[in-house]
């Protein structure tokens, strides 16, 4: 049996924190006793205690990656529960504590993507910024391309790198009446198109270009375009106001924070990504293909992988209301090709992106690391 122990600074459930999930979902507990370490109080505590994983709360590292109070905290569990792997999600205190400790198989997974400020890419930072993360990683994972190019670019050794895409469980399937009460709820008719985001309202998330987008639609006259907005965040009264200063209230629908997202977006007939920044794999994008909804994305980070230009849907430049409003007229001008992009859609996740092929791929790192390691 492999001893595993997760650590993870979020508070709240982000990209991270759901990956995380869907790793301890999937993981084969024959071979893995796994426990995860995270600040009391955090929002992840009760979603692991029912998938019957031991949490170890702590008082530091809260929302900090770079907590050197929280260090000895670490180093003390460590000490106690003698990990054979110490596998990090940020988190850099605890990178340095199982390093400190003398863990021999320190794993840290890389779940964003950014371009880093150009100092970091040059001598010396880039030689500083590359010995410490090949120092206290002696394997890391990258969630896409993007992310393993942002850590070559600040020194890490790419032979340390391993991409394993993110993957995630399958929204659960809702039934025709159910969906047909969210539409009436929402005040959706048959005749609408409907496309959508699930994103935090933030604005690396780019909701400002989907809104404009509807903005040039309505212009050229698709009149029954409906824009389904989930989630909250710190944009929510700026896109609000910009909604209300177009005239798009009875097109843009904000339905706040949703706990069940699946009928919203079965409700959905595309799912839209503007991010332009930090994103390196979207799961609302993956959780949409597995109710076989394509996808129009910008070309940031990770989401050329997810989705496939003309096959899915359709990859757009960033920052580009009309790019987003042309694809959007392509994608229901021929309903044939739409109804074929949705069967893409879903052969795409089931064959690459459910979360027991992201799983298998950790666990074959895990036992990888473990055997060159471990058992010397």
């Amino acid at each position: 049996m492999i001893k595993v122990i997760h650590v993870i600074s979020d508070t709240n459930i982000g990209g991270a924190g759901t990956v995380l999930l869907t790793t301890l979902y999937n993981i084969d507990r024959s071979r893995f006793d796994v426990k995860v370490v995270l600040p009391e109080g955090s929002a992840l505590i009760p979603r692991i205690d029912a998938l019957g994983f031991e949490t170890v709360p702590t008082k530091g590292g809260a929302d900090k990656s770079l907590d050197f109070a929280a260090i000895h905290e670490y180093m003390r569990i460590f000490k106690r529960e003698k990990p054979d792997i110490v596998h990090t999600h940020a988190a850099m205190a605890a990178r340095i504590a199982a390093w400190l400790c003398g863990v021999k198989v320190r794993i840290h997974t890389r779940h964003s993507t950014f371009a880093p400020k150009p100092a970091l890419t040059r001598f010396p930072l880039r030689q500083l910024c590359g010995f410490v993360n090949n120092t206290l990683s002696t394997e890391m994972i990258a969630v896409s391309e993007s992310a393993k190019a942002n850590l070559v670019d600040t020194g890490a050794n790419p032979k340390k790198i391993e991409v394993i895409i993110n993957g995630a469980e399958p929204l659960r399937k809702v039934s025709p009446e159910e969906v047909q009460a969210l539409r009436q709820k929402l005040g959706i008719t048959d005749d609408d198109v409907v496309v959508g985001m699930s994103a935090r309202l933030e604005e690396v998330k780019g909701h400002i270009y989907l809104i404009e987008a509807a903005r040039i639609l309505r212009e050229r006259g698709m009149k029954n375009l409906r824009v389904l907005i989930i989630g909250t965040g710190a944009t929510e009264g700026m896109l609000k106001a910009k909604v209300r200063e177009y005239a798009l209230e009875d097109c843009v629908i904000f339905a706040g924070f949703v706990s069940d997202v699946a009928p919203y977006i079965e409700v959905m007939d595309a799912i839209i990504n503007c991010s332009f920044g930090t994103e390196a794999t979207s799961m609302a994008l993956i959780e949409a293909m597995s109710l076989a909804k394509p996808a129009i994305a910008t070309d940031y980070g990770g989401n050329a992988y997810i989705v496939e230009n003309g096959k899915n849907g359709y990859i757009i430049p960033q920052k580009s209301a009309s790019n987003l409003a042309d694809a959007i007229t392509k994608l229901f001008a021929d309903p044939a090709r739409l109804a074929e992009m949705s069967k893409v859609a879903y052969s795409k996740y089931i064959c690459r992106l459910t979360g027991k092929i992201m799983t298998g791929k950790v666990e074959k790192l895990y036992e990888e690391g473990y055997a060159a390691r471990c058992k010397k």
